[in-house]
């Protein structure tokens, strides 16, 4: 995920909502569009975390290889500093 292509998907559904104003009851609107950027919200992050728990695997198979060139890789790359940069990034 990014943030770019969460920004794109909300603003798109802000657009929705303002283009709709008029001809919709305004509770109901919001109502609906609160839900689906939960919704969105929701999907983005659980791929993020699923991007992040496969890189992490990897990262594991690497240290527990008995090839020495993964493992002296993987150590220089540890794990949980590219977990907290993969959450944190833009």
């Amino acid at each position: 995920m990014s943030i770019e292509s969460f920004h794109d998907n909300a603003r798109r559904l802000l657009n929705n909502m303002l283009e709709e104003t008029p001809k919709a009851d305004r509770e109901q609107l919001i109502s609906a569009y609160a839900e689906a950027l939960t919704q969105l919200y929701a999907a983005e992050t659980h791929r993020l975390l699923t991007e992040v728990i496969e890189d992490a695997r990897t990262r594991l198979d690497a240290r527990l290889s008995p090839d020495p060139i993964r493992q002296t890789i993987a150590s220089v790359q540890t794990t949980v500093q590219d977990f907290w940069q993969a959450l944190w990034r833009d």
